[in-house]
Order: C-alpha cells, then structure tokens, then sequence
C-alpha cells in the first residue's frame, strides 16, 4: 500500500512561469500552512470560532493551488462548517485533518528540499 500524496502543483505551476517562482510561492505555501494550522489550533483551544473561521478561509483560498482535489474540497467543507456550524463540530473534522495537512507539510518540505 502506497503512502497518500497530497503535494499537486499542478495549478501552482499556471500561476508560475519559471521554477525561481514557483518555489516562491511554495515557500509562501509552507509558511502560511504552518501558521494557519497553529492559529486554527490556538483557535480551537480557546474557542474563538471568528479566528477558526478566518484561517480556514486562507487555507481554503490557496490549497487549490498546491494539493490534490480531495484534500482541496476537504478545506472548503470545513471551511463552509465553520460558519454554518458551532466550533464543538468544526473542532473535530479539523483535527480528523490535520495527518493530512501535516503530510502536505512534510511532502512540502521535502519538495522545497530538492
């Protein structure tokens, strides 16, 4: 059984025209995940739903461009959750996602390594 891939740049790369932008933008990628990632968590934890909801909405804006279309749509339902629904239901699909985005990360960091 192969490991999930969630790294698709393919979009990235229609928005880059050389390989000098196109790390650019993965660099932005990576920066943003991380930090979107940890406010959501910090979020989470002291129940500021507007906060859950403002990061999902930037990993929702650029995930499209640098994953894979299941892990992309993944985002925008749990983004559209976290303004429909109260933060005890967007907790838990968020956290049901975060061995994804951490391999995203960690696949990522190992492209930007090359």
């Amino acid at each position: 059984m192969s490991t999930p891939t969630y790294l698709d740049l393919t979009r990235a790369k229609e928005f880059a025209f050389e390989a000098d932008q196109l790390r650019e933008l993965v660099v932005t990628f990576e920066q943003s995940l991380v930090q979107e990632m940890a406010v959501i968590q910090a979020g989470l934890v002291a129940g500021d739903a507007l906060k859950v909801e403002h990061a999902l909405h930037a990993l929702k804006g650029f995930m499209p461009l640098f994953a894979t279309e299941s892990l992309a749509q993944a985002m925008t339902d749990l983004y559209q959750t976290s303004r429909e629904q109260a933060l005890n239901v967007t907790g838990p699909v968020f956290t049901a996602l975060v061995p994804s985005l951490e391999a995203l990360l960690a696949e990522v960091r190992a492209w930007l390594a090359l």
